[in-house]
């Protein structure tokens, strides 16, 4: 499938680096043209609770939260380069997604815990720690917890950040049979499997906080000042993407109309259509994605960015520009006769494509049914874990396709149920109608 000879895997990890370098040297630009103080702002990054909605370009600035996101993007490339992690379509839209989250919520500290406790599952089971990386790497949607257990200012205690190191490796620890048992609930129809766990997770843990009075304070802290950076590296990146995917592609398109059409539940584009219409797939849907809050006539800021990196990343496995535009447009339905804000709609809009699958399986008007429902819930869902799950939108989007599959299925069996009684009363028509004319032939003779 790809103008590959030889180890594929190998060369897709250099052009990996290629794109590393060019957002290094863009990262490079920004800082020195800012003269921020990177090193100050790195450390408030570190040292600050990340609750729901903390944009770290606030905190610490461009400089340092670029740093942030490239020590995450370095020690997830290192980790699973070293370990022989299977380069396949999930692999890429952990590798996204968590990088992604580099701006706002998950920094290289607060992340470091659920690694250990993964590794000693790992142990415990006596299974490769390879084979749940990328597991433990969505799970770190629960950042928050560590940060806010070991910042917070409300709770001093000087044992703080060991019983938030002792959280983080009880999460990485549990956390891989959890994502197993709650992956049924929802079918395979919410993306965001670790999204929907981590909500059911983290409302426990969060109830347990409640119970001995700490408490959480919610934020909302978004960034308006980065608007014209963040789209001049996000579209470098898109182009990058795009240019290696046509290449790898033997230098063409061809075959990206048959991806389009994929329904994209529990569908891996790099296994089924190799790199380079993957790749392809994901500079697209990156601008398309970008898209959707400029039409809202929003700014592009730390939450945003994530959002769109996450479709990015799952544009390896299950997202396409057909089965994510009707949750689009459902979420932005949703808002008419309500109060809800431009950005809400934006943000929930884009990680609201957790939802694809039900549009490319069932269609385009469950999908925009599936968005309205989701812009209702997800505004909600949060007060259950207090804002400390970062997937938010995973956890609201496993309720919806866990709410309407049984409802659509239902919907689709008495539609299929009564186009039989139909077709059955039509044969049987046609039978009397036939048995008529043959009785009236044998007459005529």
């Amino acid at each position: 499938m790809d103008n590959f000879k030889g180890n594929r895997s190998k060369k897709i990890w250099l052009l990996t680096e290629v794109i590393a370098g060019i957002l290094f040297a863009m990262f490079v630009y920004f800082v020195f043209r800012g003269k921020e103080n990177v090193l100050g702002g790195f450390i408030r990054i570190l040292t600050s609770p990340t609750v729901l909605i903390t944009d770290f370009l606030v905190i610490g600035g461009m400089g340092a939260t670029f740093l942030n996101a490239f020590l995450i993007f370095i020690f997830n490339y290192t980790l699973m380069r070293l370990l022989g992690t299977p380069l396949n379509g999930i692999a890429i839209a952990s590798f996204f997604t968590v990088f992604g989250f580099s701006f706002f919520g998950k920094n290289i500290l607060n992340i470091l815990p659920f690694y250990v406790g993964g590794i000693l599952y790992s142990k415990y089971e006596h299974i490769d720690f390879k084979d749940i990386l990328v597991t433990i790497s969505f799970t770190s949607a629960l950042a928050p917890f560590i940060s806010e257990v070991a910042f917070n200012i409300h709770v001093l205690s000087e044992y703080a950040y060991i019983n938030a190191i002792v959280l983080g490796i009880v999460i990485g620890f549990i956390v891989t049979p959890l994502a197993k048992k709650m992956a049924g609930f929802h079918e395979g129809f919410n993306l965001y499997n670790l999204g929907f766990t981590g909500g059911i997770l983290g409302a426990v843990i969060a109830s347990v906080l409640k119970l001995y009075q700490f408490v959480v304070v919610p934020q909302r802290i978004i960034s308006t000042e980065h608007d014209l950076e963040l789209k001049v590296i996000a579209s470098g990146v898109f182009l990058s993407l795009i240019f290696i995917g046509y290449y790898i592609n033997n230098k063409s398109f061809a075959g990206y109309k048959t991806l389009l059409k994929d329904t994209g539940l529990k569908s891996d584009f790099v296994v089924k259509y190799g790199y380079g219409l993957t790749f392809i797939n994901m500079g697209i849907m990156g601008f398309v994605a970008m898209m959707y809050p400029i039409l809202l006539g929003q700014t592009l800021n730390g939450p945003l960015l994530a959002g769109i990196l996450t479709i990015v990343g799952f544009s390896a496995y299950g997202k396409t520009i057909l089965n994510i535009t009707p949750i689009l447009l459902g979420v932005f339905l949703g808002k008419f006769g309500s109060k809800t804000d431009g950005f809400t709609i934006a943000l929930s809009g884009l990680f609201g494509t957790s939802l694809a699958p039900v549009a490319g399986v069932y269609g385009p008007i469950w999908g925009v049914v599936a968005g309205m429902l989701h812009i209702a819930v997800v505004q909600s869902i949060g007060v259950i874990h207090g804002g400390l799950n970062l997937y938010n939108n995973g956890f609201s989007a496993g309720i919806i396709a866990g709410f309407l599959l049984p409802i659509i299925n239902t919907t689709k069996e008495s539609v299929n149920k009564r186009r039989a009684k139909y077709l059955q009363r039509q044969k049987a028509l046609h039978d009397l109608i036939r048995k008529t004319e043959d009785n009236l032939h044998d007459d005529y003779k």
